[in-house]
């Protein structure tokens, strides 16, 4: 054991008030860096949490600190003797905050005190480059000498220069956007490289100035052999799915499950932007999709078609309800695995392309981001290969989207959603924008492309003409919920909520002997903010089976026939003089 001889007690003070201001210094970075790991680990981030971990951090830092400067004496072994004593002090603080579940104390012990071994480690780094910087500062200005001064500002120079080439060379390169926690590693790597260049500072004095670029140089060089490591270690922590060509899917299995669902916007105002109260734009529905079956979802505008898709891809935070892909519960991060599983055809094929990029690098992108090819060869096989399944040649793949018609352009986004061999696409109004021929061919394709492979489709659309042709099974929606489901030749021959047959009655056709408009549904849409009590469609009814209660009972699930449902108060006036024992009535 080392005790202080050497040092008088004004020295030990200022080296303690050092400690403490490069102890509150770590402070706030153990916030960020518990915050981060909690997040990683979807523990509770907020910030609270993370303040209670690092004070209890930060006054076991400066007691520990304080009884090494006054009592024992600075030595290494004690220093190292003070990180694991905090690593299992973080341990406890984390097994009190962090987990509230105690069935399995040895797993959690394990947990524990790999976080604050982690948080512990990043806190250690940084306290070298912190300590470096002001021992610097220290060294240039002590011996009053202007020669060391500019020693020192050439050295802060050579500091960000290599701080920002160490940065650019981790990020540089395509596998390297794969790589979680990149800020980690240019914290990590960059260490060796300000230790090297603050030795070559203390070892030279003066001449560091004449001797910067060779010093700039050397460090730089240290510091990316350092990189150089760290990025291939880190490729192998990257996980990838194996490109493999577009296969054929088991018909008949269950794809898709949505119970529930709910997804509220939040309205926000006032100088505060506090939270007075929310639009219901997808108010509890529930719904199956299977593989090479698609499903239609039909509505007005804002009815919450859109909404729905969103949710399903994650875009938009979900207020109740469980979304569920082939058994598996889809969590609120999204993982990668379901990105690719899961696919949008958006309706305006010119919003849904950069304007900028060539066609091959567009539909290139799932097969980057997504499977990691990086190859050029390899990815413009696959982009051939992709471009054919739409009907498309080899000599578009290097032309610009304004290049091509809408029609083209639909097929480009299809190749691009089909790029990461998916198992369900959603298609929100992809014929929207097209003319009545270019609408036949790309509904065309995609039977086509179903029949072949088994893909799951939802279909959104407000044209009942295609998705009679297109759909398996139809929803309609009205103000965030369902009124009626059920078979396609169900929906369109048996119609039997007032708003489906409305809707049905509302369409367009050509018909010269009859110019007169047949039905107009009366009303406004009511406000999704402040719906109507009991059957929101109650204010513009017109069904025969209306009354009094339909102004304040909420509808019920009522069974038609076998697959085909409504949400009414009353079953419909052709069922009401069945026995109550013969009209199935459900609450969901």
């Amino acid at each position: 054991m080392a005790i202080i001889v050497n040092l008088t007690t004004g020295e030990l003070i200022s080296e303690f008030i050092n400690a403490i201001i490069v102890s509150i210094l770590i402070f706030f970075c153990a916030i960020v860096f518990t915050r981060w790991y909690a997040r990683r680990k979807v523990y509770d981030s907020s910030i609270r949490s993370a303040i209670q971990v690092s004070v209890i951090w930060l006054i076991t830092d400066i007691a520990l600190k304080f009884l090494i400067l006054f009592i024992l004496g600075p030595n290494m072994i004690f220093d190292a003797i003070r990180v694991v004593i905090e690593v299992f002090v973080i341990a406890v603080v984390v097994m009190k905050i962090y987990n509230k579940d105690l069935s399995d104390n040895l797993i959690i012990i394990k947990k524990a005190l790999l976080f604050a071994a982690i948080v512990q480690v990043l806190l250690y780094i940084v306290t070298i480059d912190i300590e470096i910087f002001l021992e610097s500062y220290l060294f240039m200005v002590s011996g009053r000498d202007d020669d060391l001064f500019a020693s020192g500002m050439m050295f802060y120079f050579c500091l960000i220069v290599l701080i920002g080439i160490n940065g650019f060379y981790v990020r540089w390169g395509d596998k390297m956007q794969f790589v979680k926690n990149r800020n980690i590693i240019i914290l990590i790597t960059t260490t060796p490289g300000i230790f090297y260049l603050s030795n070559l500072l203390y070892s030279q004095g003066k001449n560091f100035l004449p001797n910067y670029a060779t010093n700039l140089l050397s460090s730089i060089v240290f510091g990316l052999i350092v990189s150089t490591i760290a990025k291939i270690l880190s490729y192998r922590t990257i996980a990838f799915e194996e490109y493999r060509d577009l296969t054929v899917l088991e018909k008949g299995k269950l794809l898709l499950e949505v119970n529930g669902l709910k997804v509220y916007y939040p309205l926000i105002g006032g100088m505060l932007k506090r939270t007075f109260g929310s639009v219901k734009a997808v108010e509890g529905i529930t719904f199956s999709i299977k593989t090479g079956e698609t499903v239609g979802l039909v509505g007005e505008s804002g009815c919450g078609k859109t909404t729905v898709a969103n949710a399903i891809l994650g875009l938009v935070p979900r207020e109740a309800g469980e979304i569920l892909f082939q058994g598996e519960s889809i969590p609120n991060n999204y993982p990668k695995h379901f990105r690719q599983k899961i696919q949008i055809v958006f309706q305006d094929p010119d919003a849904s392309l950069n304007p900028r990029m060539k066609i091959v690098n567009i539909i290139a992108e799932p097969l980057i981001n997504l499977l990691g090819i990086t190859k050029k060869d390899e990815i413009r096989k696959h982009v051939l290969k992709l471009l054919d399944e739409v009907s498309l040649k080899r000599e578009h793949m290097d032309r610009y989207p304004h290049e091509f018609s809408g029609g083209q352009k639909q097929r480009i986004i299809i190749a691009r959603a089909l790029a990461s061999n998916p198992e369900l696409i959603i298609l929100d109004e992809p014929t929207s924008a097209l003319d009545v021929s270019v609408q036949a061919q790309i509904l065309n394709l995609l039977k086509d492309l179903q029949k072949t492979y088994g893909y799951g489709f939802l279909f959104i659309t407000h044209n009942l003409a295609v998705v009679n042709h297109i759909a398996d099974r139809v929803a309609v929606m009205y103000l965030g919920k369902f009124v009626e489901i059920g078979e396609t030749h169900q929906i369109f021959s048996r119609p039997t909520h007032p708003y489906t047959i409305a809707l049905l009655e509302s369409r367009t056709e050509l018909d010269p002997s009859n110019k007169e408009i047949r039905f107009v549904i009366k009303g406004e849409v009511p406000s999704p903010i402040a719906p109507p009590p009991g059957c929101t469609f109650n204010p513009r009814c017109v069904s025969d089976a209306k009354t009094r209660e339909c102004q304040f009972k909420l509808p019920h699930k009522i069974k038609i026939e076998e697959g085909h449902f409504i949400w009414c108060v009353n079953p419909p006036v052709s069922m009401q003089g069945k026995m109550d024992s013969e009209i199935e009535i459900s609450d969901n």
